[in-house]
């Protein structure tokens, strides 16, 4: 979990509390966000650690009970899914700090990140607020977000593709570095679609990595959420 959102959120906190301003809610919904960060984080380093793995074939009566649920490839895409959806409930949450601390009165049960940002249009149009929230719902990290935790959330999985590149490897024989026969290696890549939406799935080598590629979509939704954090009262 990146500390400086977190540190943020915790300077947010200090601020409303010197003033007054803080509640039980509005800690709470502070706390929240920056709990579901870390669970993204979390699903990150899951991930990375999934990575160099492949699915191995093994007679039924001898594999572990979970590996029966899931294999490898299953575990990925079951971080994959927590990863999108935990970071975009933390948008959700943010929301209601955005809500509550901006006095829209929208109903808790009601609140979403978009349905904030059009109230936001009727009540503090130009606002410093209103553009953040603005350069969040129309950047492209909101909308590739968007589009896979839907898919996976409403519809189906989306199409990861697994490429088990095999590489020989030999060197002068003699040495303790090598044998002199040649040595078989294997590097695993996943690759996530470019429209998750699409049923004939189109996949970029190298464009989608499943571990940077989400690395790299959390990085650029917390600079969102930091500039929102920063802007709040």
């Amino acid at each position: 979990m990146p500390i400086d959102t977190e540190g943020r959120i915790d300077r947010l906190l200090g601020r409303l509390s010197d003033r007054g301003l803080a509640s039980t809610s509005t800690t709470l919904y502070a706390e929240a966000v920056k709990t579901k960060l870390r669970q993204a984080w979390f699903s990150i380093e899951r991930l990375r650690q999934l990575a160099p793995q492949e699915d191995e074939i093994q007679d039924a009566t001898t594999i572990p009970e979970t590996q029966r649920l899931l294999n490898v490839s299953g575990l990925v895409g079951f971080y994959c899914d927590s990863f999108w959806d935990s970071l975009r409930s933390a948008l959700d949450i943010l929301a209601q700090l955005v809500n509550e601390l901006n006095s829209l009165r929208i109903s808790e049960r009601d609140v979403d990140i978009r349905k904030v940002a059009t109230k936001l249009k009727s009540t503090a149009l130009g606002s410093g607020m209103d553009k953040a929230m603005d350069e969040l719902l129309n950047s492209s990290a909101f909308i590739q977000l968007e589009d896979y935790r839907n898919c996976t959330t409403h519809r189906r999985p989306p199409f990861i593709r697994t490429e088990i590149v095999t590489t020989s490897v030999s060197g002068t024989p003699g040495y303790a570095y090598s044998t002199s026969s040649t040595q078989q290696r294997a590097i695993i890549k996943r690759d996530l679609c470019m429209n998750p939406w699409a049923l004939t799935p189109r996949v970029c080598t190298d464009q989608r990595p499943v571990v940077t590629y989400n690395e790299n979509l959390l990085k650029r939704i917390r600079e969102k959420i930091d500039t929102i954090v920063n802007r709040l009262p």
